[in-house]
């Protein structure tokens, strides 16, 4: 069998491709590759040698007896079919981003065998993205339409602020999944979903609890370490270390302090931040001890005031007093404002006299 020469070319590392065209040789081997440029009688060809790397083969054309072409369309159309499902949650304008590549496939392949398929995945995130805009939201790989999430807003947020919670923590995102937990406890204190997740969230406050112990038992060791290594450099090579250790140290702090003042409670740590690691640990200390105090049988059922007050509101029939009586009676319990505002909106404009 023949072997075709390597060009003595330092590999490009590049993603791999997802094809190529098919090159049949006289010998009755095979090259997958892309022509280059053709040199005299011979086509140069790159190659796909590993998943990272690529590089160019010569190839007499005397040699080459079938070349099948890459068929552009289907290795495009693999990238839009990984579109749907769309994921949870996503936002109008990613739908539109989505919607728009498929769009363009499309348009580009009009006589692609896979042009129906394009079709119905485009239709697919369409109908989704005409539900997102009128107020749905997918969830749990459903979509939500908005005359479904009305009478359940407060829980179904609730429910998706929990997931969120969830997600980062099962990834091992303790403080990112913390920073959800605030957000939970902030405006869905009345929900099932807080009281479903109070345990949850004091396991991952007392792993971060022990994270945080174990890092400031090591503080004064590190701080030690990292003196003695600056020690031991030249001093123009202690000079910049040192100058990018307080470029390092002051960065973290305006970090922090754009954290403080976004009114985020558990912030970014840091081994050498000594202040801000105790800070953590007394705050840790303190959460611990009030959740598992907390009763949770014991808070207000907001979520279910909010499902009352919007039967109330919509129902066939509806009184003007009923109507006030019922938004009054939602203001009174633990609930953000925008939830007080869409049942307000639910209220016919002209009430059953």
């Amino acid at each position: 069998m023949k072997t075709y020469r390597l060009l003595p070319l330092l590999p490009v590392l590049l993603a791999a491709s997802a094809s190529a065209d098919s090159f049949e040789l006289k010998d009755g081997s095979k090259i997958e590759g892309t022509i280059l440029r053709t040199d005299g009688s011979d086509y140069i060809i790159e190659v796909q040698v590993t998943k990272s790397i690529k590089d160019e083969r010569r190839i007499p054309k005397a040699d080459v007896v079938k070349q099948v072409a890459e068929q552009k369309d289907q290795t495009e159309f693999a990238a839009i079919a990984a579109l749907v499902p769309a994921p949870d949650l996503y936002s109008e304008s990613e739908y539109e981003v989505a919607s728009a590549k498929v769009q363009s496939f499309i348009k580009k392949h009009p006589n692609s065998p896979r042009k129906k398929d394009a079709q119905k995945i485009y239709d697919t995130l369409e109908t989704e993205l005409a539900a997102i805009k009128t107020g749905g939201v997918k969830f749990e790989g459903r979509m939500i339409p908005a005359s479904e999430r009305a009478p359940k807003a407060y829980g179904l947020d609730a429910s998706i602020a929990a997931s969120n919670l969830k997600k980062a923590g099962d990834k091992g995102e303790v403080v990112s999944a913390l920073r959800e937990w605030t957000k939970l406890e902030k405006d869905f204190l009345g929900s099932s979903a807080y009281r479903d997740n109070k345990d949850y969230a004091l396991t991952l406050m007392k792993t971060h609890l022990a994270n945080v112990t174990s890092v400031l038992s090591g503080y004064d060791a590190r701080v030690k370490a990292r003196q003695t290594g600056l020690q031991g450099m030249d001093q123009s090579d202690r000079v910049r270390s040192e100058q990018a250790i307080q470029e390092e140290q002051s960065a973290y702090a305006a970090r922090v302090e754009r954290e403080k003042a976004d009114g985020i409670k558990w912030h970014t740590l840091d081994p050498f931040a000594k202040k801000e690691l105790d800070e953590a640990k007394r705050s840790l200390e303190t959460e611990i001890r009030r959740l598992t105090s907390l009763d949770t049988s014991t808070l207000q059922n907001t979520e279910a005031a909010y499902e009352e007050a919007y039967a109330s509101i919509t129902k066939a029939g509806a009184k003007k007093q009923e109507i006030d009586a019922a938004i009054s009676k939602a203001r009174g319990f633990n609930m953000p404002q925008k939830y007080i505002d869409e049942l307000q909106k639910l209220a016919p404009a002209t009430p059953a006299p």
